[in-house]
């Protein structure tokens, strides 16, 4: 029974017959030779487009320096503050998984180099009515951008299919009650890093009431683990933790379903794997409890 709702949740979500991944994830293989070139190269275009990259995550180099020296080349473009997230996000928050972007530069075993983006589509059809129309046209805008930038340096021109919008939710989310925003957003910075979940940096969607912050989190341990056999994952990289003060002043905590993408992904993960998911799942639930005093 567990086997055949896992099946129906994939088809319902993805449409009969297509690979998930494929279907999430958009994979480029790049013409560049040189690894850091390629990042180079593809971050140069980005900008040429007058999308602005905030920083390169330089994943590998982070990972190696930990002792696993033999971690393939990973780089993580960050990027894509666009003048309408604010009013994008107060709207729908769980968009903060696609806005701000990160366009993915690895390479594999056999020195072949690939860009990765997510497709964009996938949340759009979940939480996309919430917003105006010219809010969806200006996410579909940028991420057109992106993979124009993609086409030209890999020569492959690639489809951002159309997706129904499933029925669970893409992100799991709790509500503070007890506490203001400024003062669980103090405590849950703490809480995070404790559970090694550490704090990269914090973007500061708005600073005014409403306001909205995204957590960018990493454990390099999980990055090792996964990213390694499941690059594409890394669009979601750092993991994006949102805060924003919600209408009726409580506090919304949320980041991406993790047991959502197992479903749907189980097919392609391995059990150690599916565990690293959970226990980071674990862990930012644990934080968020431990910031609200429980």
């Amino acid at each position: 029974m567990a086997k055949f709702l896992v099946l129906l949740l994939s088809l319902f979500f993805f449409s009969f017959g297509m690979n998930p991944i494929r279907v999430m994830y958009l994979t480029y293989p790049l013409k560049e030779r040189d690894f850091k070139k390629a990042v180079d190269d593809v971050k140069k275009g980005i900008e040429e487009k007058g999308i602005k990259v905030i920083r390169v995550l330089t994943i590998s180099d982070a990972i190696r320096a930990r002792g696993s020296t033999d971690f393939p080349n990973y780089y993580v473009i960050f990027g894509c503050e666009i003048p309408e997230m604010k009013s994008i996000l107060l709207k729908a928050p769980a968009l903060s998984n696609v806005v701000p972007c990160s366009v993915v530069v690895h390479q594999s075993e056999d020195g072949k180099i690939y860009a990765t983006l997510i497709n964009e589509n996938v949340f759009l059809s979940k939480y996309g009515n919430r917003l105006t129309k010219e809010e969806r046209l200006a996410v579909s805008k940028i991420y057109g951008q992106l993979r124009a930038v993609l086409s030209e340096k890999s020569g492959r021109k690639l489809k951002a299919v159309r997706v129904p919008p499933p029925k669970e939710e893409l992100v799991y989310e709790e509500e503070v009650k007890d506490l203001g925003y400024d003062e669980f957003k103090t405590l849950f910075k703490t809480s995070l890093d404790g559970v090694n979940m550490n704090v990269l940096d914090v973007i500061e969607v708005s600073q005014e009431s409403p306001k909205f912050s995204i957590f960018l989190a990493c454990n390099l341990s999980y990055g090792e683990a996964i990213l390694k056999d499941i690059p594409q994952f890394g669009t979601l990289a750092p993991c994006r933790v949102y805060t924003y003060e919600k209408p009726n002043g409580t506090v919304g905590v949320g980041y991406i379903n993790i047991p959502f993408l197992l479903q749907t992904y189980s097919k392609y993960l391995k059990e150690d794997k599916a565990n690293i998911f959970r226990k980071a799942d674990q862990d930012i639930k644990s934080a968020i409890k431990e910031a609200k005093g429980e």
